[in-house]
């Protein structure tokens, strides 16, 4: 039997994978961020959203597995990574990739986003 938390878990991750199935099949089937590797992944995250610091994240260095990064700051805009994107695509896709989890939206108020008000309601309601 799945516990709550489980579902919950099941939930955001299908969520997850079904728009950044979305972003890459709108960036003409390139993933986001295509990395080697989990450093070059994160490197190139990084270098897209910046690197997380003190001020942008309090307290990330204490997380497990921490490791230092060299410091990258935002080089491209999220309109030349995926130029086919919607206004509104755009917008949900920045409100989630956010380092710090407290600012990133979360996954009911990404559903809810208004990038979804053109489907119809039997789909909204699955």
């Amino acid at each position: 039997m799945i516990s709550i938390n489980q579902n919950i878990i099941l939930v955001l991750c299908i969520f997850y994978i079904s728009f950044v199935i979305y972003v890459e099949l709108a960036n003409a089937g390139r993933p986001l961020f295509p990395g080697s590797d989990v450093d070059d992944q994160l490197k190139r995250i990084f270098k897209f959203l910046g690197t997380p610091t003190e001020e942008t994240w309090p307290g990330h260095t204490q997380l497990p597995d921490y490791k230092p990064v060299p410091m990258y700051h935002p080089t491209t805009t999220l309109a030349q990574v995926v130029p086919k994107l919607s206004v509104k695509g755009k917008d949900l896709l920045t409100r989630l990739l956010y380092c710090n989890p407290n600012y990133r939206t979360s996954s009911e108020d990404a559903m809810a986003h208004n990038y979804f008000n053109d489907l119809s309601t039997s789909i909204r309601n699955l």
